[in-house]
């Protein structure tokens, strides 16, 4: 696993088509990666699911509607490993039912299609500043509870 800068975070971009997964990558990676955004690129749902079981991600950017695997499989899968990650959809078409699942789950965000890459921008820079405040709130409870050393001898 790769080590990060403690104020950069880690993005999984993940849409089944191949052509939004380079435009929408390319976009972040040109606006937000001086702000310590790093992106990695996933066309394959499933792939995207083991990534996930085993690795910890800040921040996910996916399509709603993939084949054999939906955004909501995605969600559950990232907030069982860590409750913090931001999970942002990208959705073509939306009822109620699903937004309000996605929602009950920890949903951060969605955007309807076709993105407007302002507002993506704008969500994904909000989810960051998000993500970095319970890093930095979990960081400073965990040193709270740590007993020094002279204490135990």
């Amino acid at each position: 696993m790769t080590n990060f800068p403690r104020n950069s975070s880690k993005l999984l971009l993940i849409d089944d088509d191949p052509t939004m997964v380079r435009l929408l990558s390319t976009v972040i990676e040109r606006r937000l990666g001086a702000d310590g955004v790093e992106v990695e690129s996933l066309t394959d749902p499933q792939q995207a699911l083991t990534r996930l079981s085993k690795e910890v991600v800040d921040i996910i950017v996916t399509d709603f509607d993939m084949p054999n695997v939906n955004g909501l499989d995605v969600l559950r899968v990232a907030k069982q490993r860590n409750a913090c990650t931001q999970v942002l959809f990208i959705t073509g078409a939306s009822s109620q039912t699903t937004l309000l699942e996605a929602m009950e789950q920890g949903a951060t965000d969605y955007l309807l299609k076709p993105v407007d890459q302002d507002e993506l921008i704008e969500l994904i820079r909000q989810a960051q500043s998000r993500h970095l405040r319970w890093r930095k709130a979990l960081a400073s409870i965990w040193q709270q509870q740590q007993i020094p050393a002279e204490a135990t001898r």
